[in-house]
């Protein structure tokens, strides 16, 4: 991982936990085309994610060595196949899968001190503090595609673990940050999108409800395990996801230089004015 220090504007830490598509030592073991490693990342989300904040915490490896945002004990956190449609690919070169042995030594490698770094982040803290998972996705289906439950990605979600377009809890669990806020961030958002040419449309919890860091980094929803781990300050998070279209080309996958600055700036606007 790489720990890029921020303005400190804001008492936010982001984490990009999908930015790379390095496979390290596996590499030669890997069924996917370069291309196809890149698409299985967030790409982008690196030259993205804010600036004004604590700290920035960004992956360099593949998730498929370890899905940084799955909870350590979720077997789905090691990929066998990416996210291509129609058709997903095979990750792995036929009997070259990942071991239980390898894939315990990447838990030690690379999930562990992710995690480890966002608690000694959140450990220094004595006022109130919030993270914000980074992450987009390709303009693509997003839901269950293959049983015909799903929607197209919008430009921006917003999630905090609640109800679909609200920030409100849901039936079943806790919100991870405060909905006012939540709401209150996706009107400022719109409005700085609007400013600078992007797309100002932003959804709440749609489809995407916010992933392992939302749950986990709120002393809304899991303040037991943080207080047991040294965390005193009260701990907010929240989960953008953005569509790849804004940034990228789908098909060349050539960036959009003026659009990735724009919306990073955009963002770091948004959140300033909230907090």
């Amino acid at each position: 991982m790489k720990l890029v220090k921020g303005s400190g504007k804001v008492p936010v830490i982001y984490t990009a936990h999908h930015a790379s598509h390095d496979f390290h030592k596996f590499d030669s073991r890997v069924a996917l085309s370069e291309e196809q490693k890149i698409r299985f990342s967030d790409y982008g989300t690196d030259l993205t994610v804010p600036t004004n904040g604590l700290a920035s915490i960004i992956a360099e490896h593949s998730r498929a060595l370890g899905d940084l945002n799955r909870d350590p004990n979720d077997p789905g956190r090691f990929q066998t196949q990416d996210y291509g449609q129609p058709i997903r690919h095979d990750i792995w070169r036929a009997g070259k899968e990942l071991t239980e042995a390898e894939k315990t030594d990447c838990q030690t490698t690379f999930h562990q001190p992710f995690h480890d770094e966002i608690i000694s982040q959140l450990t220094a803290r004595r006022g109130p503090t919030f993270v914000v998972a980074w992450d987009n996705t390709a303009h693509y289906r997003i839901g269950d595609y293959l049983t015909g439950k799903h929607e197209m990605m919008r430009p921006f979600i917003l999630s905090n673990r609640g109800s679909e377009e609200s920030g409100e809890a849901g039936s079943n669990e806790p919100v991870s940050c405060d909905p006012a806020l939540l709401e209150l961030l996706a009107e400022k958002f719109r409005v700085e999108l609007r400013q600078r040419g992007l797309p100002d449309e932003v959804h709440l919890n749609f489809v995407v409800k916010g992933g392992y860091v939302c749950r986990r980094y709120s002393t809304l929803c899991n303040a037991e395990e943080l207080h047991a781990l040294g965390v005193t300050a009260d701990i907010q998070s929240l989960q953008l996801e953005y569509d790849t279209a804004i940034t990228h080309d789908q098909i060349t996958l050539e960036p959009y230089p003026d659009k990735i600055i724009a919306l990073r700036e955009a963002f770091n606007a948004a959140i300033t004015q909230c907090l």
